[in-house]
C-alpha cells in the first residue's frame, strides 16, 4: 500500500474532513434531498434561491493550455484557483492519468493546501450543503472530463450562487447532474452486486466500478457490517476500502491485489449460493436482455453465481 487516498475533502471552515463525513448527506436516486426545487424541474430559479453575489468574479477568456496536476482534491480545487487568479478558462484539466502529447501549453499545477482550503471555503459558504454534495460526488466520477465541467460549473456557481442549482437546463449545470446521477446510479447496484469471499477470518470482494465508489460505499458496507472485518477492493483504481476494529480507510494500492483463492469451506457456500440462484430461475421466462438491464455484464466478471456465463 502506498497511503491513504489523496481523495481527502476540507471543512467548510478550512479543517480536513473525513472521507466517510465528507458523503454523511449523500442519498440514493429517488430519494429526497435539500434542495428545494427538483433535479429536472423547469423554473425561475431567482424564485427560490437567494439573489445572486453582489461582487462577481471577472471573466475568464478562452485559453490555449491544459492544467495537469496530481490528482487529488486539493490539487483540483488549485487549479480552480489558478483559473479565477489568471481569469482564463484551460482547453483541459488532465490528471496523472489522463496526460498525453498534445500541441497546446501544459501547465503544472502544484497542489496547495492553504489555496485549495481558500477556493472550498468561499464556494461552500455560497452554494450551502447541497453544493458542496455536489462538488465532492462529481469528483470521484470516472469521465475524463468532469474536472473541467466542474470548473465551468463552479465558475458559474461563484456568479450565480445557490441559484445555479435551480438552472438545470443550463449545459453547465446539466453536465454535473447527469454526472451525478450516473454515480448514484453505479453506487445503488453496486449495493446490490458486491459480493464477499471469506479469507482466513475476513470477507473480501473485487469490484470494477466505473467512478471511485470506495468513499460512498464505506458508510453503507461498514453499517451493515458493523463487527466483521473486511475489504472490498476497486480494481479499477487500485484502490482498496478496509475496515478492522471499527476503523475503515482506504488506500491507493501500488500494485494489484489478488484475494487467496477459496478453500473448501468458501467453495462450498459459493456452489449453494449458485444452485440457489439457478434454482430459482425459470427457464421458460429467461429474457437475457431484461436480466442485462438490471445487471450489466460488466458486473458478471465479480458475481461468483453469474461469472461462469461469460
Amino acid at each position: 500500500m502506498s497511503g491513504e487516498s489523496s481523495l481527502m475533502y476540507f471543512s467548510a471552515n478550512g479543517g480536513e474532513l473525513s472521507q466517510e463525513d465528507s458523503f454523511v448527506s449523500w442519498k440514493r436516486p429517488g430519494q429526497p434531498d435539500d434542495r428545494p426545487i427538483a433535479r429536472g424541474a423547469q423554473c425561475n430559479a431567482s424564485q427560490a434561491y437567494p439573489p445572486p453575489p453582489k461582487k462577481q468574479p471577472r471573466p475568464a477568456h478562452d485559453a490555449d493550455v491544459v492544467y495537469c496536476y496530481d490528482g487529488s482534491f486539493a490539487g483540483f480545487l488549485c487549479c480552480i484557483f489558478e483559473s479565477f487568479n489568471r481569469h482564463e478558462m484551460p482547453f483541459s484539466i488532465w490528471p496523472p492519468e489522463q496526460v498525453q502529447p498534445t500541441l497546446y501549453e501544459s501547465r503544472y499545477i502544484d497542489s496547495d493546501q492553504t489555496k485549495a482550503k481558500r477556493v472550498y471555503k468561499s464556494y461552500c459558504n455560497l452554494m450551502g450543503s447541497t453544493g458542496r454534495r455536489f462538488l465532492n460526488t462529481v469528483f470521484l466520477s470516472g469521465s475524463p472530463d468532469k474536472d473541467l465541467l466542474l470548473l465551468r460549473f463552479m465558475r458559474l456557481a461563484f456568479s450565480e450562487g445557490q441559484r445555479t442549482l435551480g438552472m438545470a437546463s443550463h449545459p453547465d449545470v446539466a453536465a454535473v447532474y447527469a454526472l451525478d446521477t450516473a454515480i448514484g446510479y453505479e453506487i445503488d447496484h453496486l449495493f446490490g452486486f458486491v459480493r464477499f469471499q471469506d479469507a482466513d477470518g475476513m470477507l473480501g470482494s473485487i469490484i470494477h466500478p466505473k467512478c471511485h465508489a470506495l468513499p460512498l460505499l464505506r458508510g453503507h458496507f461498514c453499517t451493515r457490517y458493523p463487527d466483521e472485518q473486511f475489504l472490498i477492493y476497486d480494481a479499477t483504481h487500485s484502490e482498496v476500502l478496509l475496515y478492522q476494529n471499527h476503523k475503515a480507510q482506504i488506500f491507493t494500492l501500488d500494485a494489484p491485489l489478488t484475494l487467496p483463492a477459496p478453500d473448501k469451506t468458501e467453495q462450498y457456500y459459493q456452489d449453494l449460493w449458485k444452485q440457489f440462484y439457478h434454482t430459482l430461475s425459470i427457464e421458460a421466462r429467461r429474457n437475457e436482455a431484461l436480466r442485462r438491464s438490471h445487471c450489466a455484464k460488466r458486473f458478471w466478471a465479480d458475481m461468483p453465481e453469474l461469472k461462469d456465463q461469460l
